[in-house]
Formats: structure tokens, C-alpha cells, sequence
């Protein structure tokens, strides 16, 4: 036998020992080969139907921000002495956070407190002689008029003295320092900016189709990028009474208290619970099938599955729950939908290859196992692995292998020889 002709009935062993002969049984019915079984089982994920609490919510984004921010402005001209405050630090309501030099200041509050007392004086005198009628009404009006411009501008140096020390005006923290030691600041200069972190507010709009399903002091999730692995709690704090009419949404305020590491501008996840339905049908959301345009899965029963149609329900993160169309317990496809259809035979991944029908030539045939002593050990691996598949079933090999063996057996007890063994290039 040449090369070519011992490779082509190499080849019809395995093509039949893979097909499975197409055998018929006595009735007609056909079987597939390795023994009568089905062809080889397609390896799928599954997960069965559990029970769990489910959520429906509405989700949305926005940024936090502090409830109040405000500008701390310089109320007179000086320049900067001492800062007493900087980014990031917690200031008290009334707390001094810059000091002006007061030297200019000072001079003018004592000038004015000098120009108060000369008016004073002349005021006292002229009254006197009003009284007595040696001064006419005009002049006694002018001095009375004298002393308040003086008791007014000594009022005003006092009051710009007492602005020389720049306060907060809230509690809270510096966010912003807009001055340095020895700028010259002017009135109503913006010198720090202060924002009262607790609690944080969120902003959100929400669909006007669920405005009736929130309340001021109903509960919120709320998550950060920052922290992906932290959560935390806020509360509705109040709702808009009006629907933006260009958007169709409502504005809705939450409170989120900061905690020490949440920040104003933090990119925010907002989730509001509208509705719980606890000890739910639930699977994974992965065990829909795509392929479709309806709701359905592939169910999985006596190791072949069937396309179940079902009915949805809330959605929440990678779970789905189901109303109706399976049952606790059940199992279904979440991992190889890919061609898969009724009633194709599957295996669940993890679990061992089901071993195919080998069957043990008889007796009669006179061969042993491959590789046994007294055995064929010219056999390729290919059909060793054929013959070894069908003995492991303890199941007779098919008459066309049989006959296989047979002649090549009878052609010289094994393959033909290697190349460089007496086997011509031509061959």
C-alpha cells in the first residue's frame, strides 16, 4: 500500500469514527456514532434562577456643591501686614483671616477724633449764645451741622480701623486665597472665598413621569468617582413645584454630608429607590438572548436546552428579575448562546468531555490495546485514539474499521515505511 492510499484509509477511520457511521438501529431510527449517542455536546455557562431583593430607581448625574460659598471682600484700602488663614483650613464665623497695616488708618481715626472734639467745642459755645439770642438761628444751625459731618467722619475712620482686620463673615472652610503679604487691596476686593461643606447639596432633574414618585426626606445613594468602592447616603432636601417646560424635568436638591473626603465638584452618581420588591425571581441580565428582538433564554433541561420565552421586570446593576416564564431553581444558558437552538445537546462548562462510545474489538480479531505488548505499535496516534476511545465503552468497533485493520494487517502489520527508510521521494 502506498502512502497516499494508507493516509485515505487513515482518514476514513477517523471521519467515521467522528461522524459515528450514521448507523440505523432495527426500527430505522437513526443514532449517531461513538456508541449511539448524540453528536458532541456544546460546552455552555449556566446559572439557576435565584430569589433576591430588587430596586427600582432613578439614576442621574451631577456635580456636588457647597450649600454655601461666599466671597470675603476687604471693606477699606491697606496693604496686606499678616495672613492668618490659608487654603484648606477651618475658619469660625467672626475669625480674623487678614490684617491690613493700620498705620495710615490710625492717623486718620485720630485726626477725625481731633475734628470731632474742635466741633464739639464750638457747638457748645454757639448753642450758649443762641440760647441768650447773641447768635442768629444761621449760625447756630451751621455748627450743629459741623459737629454731625465730624461725628460722622470720625464714625467712618473708626469703622475702616476696625475693617483693617478682615473676617469671616461664615463658618466653614478656605477654598480660596486671592492675596499675598504686601499686595495693596482696595474696598471690595475679593481677598479668600469660604464654602460650608456640611452638609453638600446635589442638583439633579428628574422626569416629570416620576416626579410623583419622590419626596422631600426620601433616601439617595450617592457615589463618586474618587471613591469607587465607598457609597453614601443622602436625602432628598427639597423639590422644584414647576416642570421646566423645555426639558420636561424638575429640579430636584439632596443633601450628602461630606464626611471629611467629600469635595465640592466631585463628579457625582446619584440613585434614588422608588420602589422595592424583596425575594424576586432574578438571573443574570448576560442570560438574555441578543439575537433576538424578544425577551427569551435558553433554558436548560436533561442536558439540552429550549428557548423560554419570558416577562421582565426592574433591572438593577447585572441582574434582571422575571415575572413570569421560569421557576426558581431553573437553570439557563448565561455563557454560549452563539448557534445554539432547540433542543441542542449541551454541557455545562467545568464538567468533564462525556467519553464517546469506544467499543473493545472482540476476541476473535486477535488485537490488543494499543501499545499493549502482542500489539500494533506501527498504529499512528490518530487511530490509536479511535480504537482506545471505543474500548473504553467496552462496545464492538464498527465493520468498516474493522475492515480497515483487517487489510492493513494483512498488507504488513503497520504503516508503510518512513521517508529515508526505503520509502521512495515519489511515493
Amino acid at each position: 500500500m502506498t502512502a497516499r492510499q494508507y493516509a485515505l484509509s487513515i482518514g476514513s477511520v477517523l471521519l467515521f469514527a467522528l461522524g459515528c457511521g450514521e448507523e440505523q438501529d432495527a426500527q430505522g431510527t437513526r443514532r449517531g456514532g461513538w456508541g449511539g449517542r448524540e453528536a458532541a455536546a456544546i460546552p455552555v455557562k449556566g446559572e439557576k434562577v435565584t430569589r433576591g431583593d430588587m430596586n427600582a430607581y432613578i439614576e442621574t448625574y451631577a456635580r456636588l456643591e457647597a450649600e454655601r460659598r461666599v466671597s470675603v471682600l476687604a471693606r477699606t484700602t491697606g496693604l496686606v501686614e499678616e495672613l492668618a488663614a490659608e487654603e484648606g483650613d477651618q475658619v469660625r464665623q467672626g475669625q480674623v483671616m487678614v490684617r491690613l497695616n493700620k498705620d495710615e488708618l490710625s492717623l486718620n481715626s485720630r485726626q477725625a477724633e481731633e475734628a470731632f472734639a474742635d466741633a464739639s467745642t464750638n457747638y457748645d459755645r454757639i448753642r450758649a449764645l443762641h440760647e441768650h439770642s447773641m447768635v442768629s438761628q444761621s449760625e447756630y444751625e451751621t455748627a450743629r451741622l459741623r459737629l454731625d459731618n465730624a461725628k460722622l467722619a470720625l464714625e467712618e475712620a473708626q469703622l475702616n480701623l476696625a475693617y483693617a482686620d478682615i473676617a469671616a463673615p461664615i463658618a466653614g472652610v478656605v477654598t480660596q486665597r486671592l492675596v499675598e503679604v504686601g499686595d495693596l487691596v482696595r474696598g471690595n476686593q475679593e481677598v479668600f472665598v469660604i464654602a460650608d461643606l456640611s452638609p453638600l447639596l446635589v442638583k439633579i432633574f428628574a422626569p416629570e413621569q416620576r416626579m410623583y414618585q419622590l419626596h422631600p426626606g426620601q433616601e439617595a445613594t450617592i457615589a463618586v468617582e474618587a471613591l469607587p468602592d465607598t457609597s453614601f447616603r443622602g436625602r432628598i432636601r427639597m423639590i422644584s413645584p414647576e416642570v421646566d417646560p423645555a426639558s420636561g424635568t424638575i429640579k430636584v436638591t439632596l443633601e450628602v454630608a461630606s464626611r471629611g473626603v467629600l469635595k465640592p465638584g466631585m463628579f457625582a452618581t446619584v440613585r434614588i429607590i422608588t420602589e422595592r420588591r424583596p425575594q424576586t425571581l432574578i438571573v443574570p441580565k448576560k442570560a438574555l438572548i441578543l439575537e433576538t428582538d424578544e425577551d427569551d433564554v435558553f433554558l436548560i433541561e436533561d442536558r439540552k436546552v429550549r428557548r423560554v420565552a419570558v416577562e421582565l421586570g426592574f433591572v438593577e446593576g447585572d441582574q434582571v428579575e422575571i415575572v413570569s416564564g421560569l421557576s426558581e431553581g431553573d437553570q439557563v444558558v448565561t455563557i454560549g448562546h452563539e448557534g445554539l437552538k432547540d433542543d441542542a445537546v449541551v454541557r455545562l462548562a467545568g464538567e468533564g468531555l462525556t467519553a464517546p462510545a469506544a467499543l473493545a474489538a472482540p476476541p476473535s480479531e486477535g488485537f490488543r490495546s494499543p501499545g499493549a505488548r502482542g500489539g500494533w505499535p506501527g498504529l499512528p496516534d490518530s487511530l490509536r485514539q479511535v480504537i482506545a476511545a471505543y474500548r473504553r465503552e467496552g462496545k464492538p468497533l464498527p465493520d468498516s474499521l474493522r475492515q480497515i485493520l483487517r487489510t492493513l494487517r494483512e498488507q504488513g502489520g503497520g504503516p508503510p515505511p518512513r521517508r529515508g527508510q526505503g520509502q521512495g521521494r515519489g511515493e
